[in-house]
């Protein structure tokens, strides 16, 4: 027997959560529901494979959240397993965009209320911040 590689254990793993288009889609969804967007818009080029783009009118991503909001296991849903019983989001295991990074190159525009302007960040395939650049896209998440 062998120890499978890192690499191979992050894309086994994501596996359990992005096992198509269709998952990716509906997890970034979910995620515009749960920061209260009422206005959703999925573009998708190539049928999903080349570039899926989520753009919503949600609340964003607090700036003091970026830095962890793909690494897997962060969530601001729940902060014990006695939270389960009382959910009223979507999402609460912090899964989707850390599985999503480990199978494609993610990009999140976000901006708050309380932003001036919203910012990109480019994420690696663990969900680190690896790049932030200005943008002019309104307020919302933006995947």
């Amino acid at each position: 027997m062998k120890q499978l590689p890192v690499d191979t254990v992050r894309l086994l793993s994501s596996s359990q959560v992005i096992t198509s288009v269709l998952n990716v889609v509906k997890e970034l969804m979910e995620n515009s529901l749960d920061a209260g967007a009422s206005n959703i818009d999925v573009k998708l080029e190539n049928y999903g494979l080349d570039r899926i783009e989520v753009r919503d009118n949600g609340h964003g991503i607090k700036a003091v959240d970026t830095p962890v909001m793909a690494v897997r296991h962060f969530t601001s849903k729940i902060c014990s397993h006695e939270d389960l019983e009382h959910l009223e989001t979507y999402g609460f295991r912090g899964e989707a965009l850390g599985s999503i990074c480990a199978v494609a190159e993610v990009a999140v525009t976000t901006k708050t209320e309380e932003d001036d302007v919203s910012t990109q960040y480019m994420l690696d395939f663990k969900g680190n911040i690896v790049s932030q650049k200005p943008s002019h896209l309104g307020q919302g998440i933006f995947q």
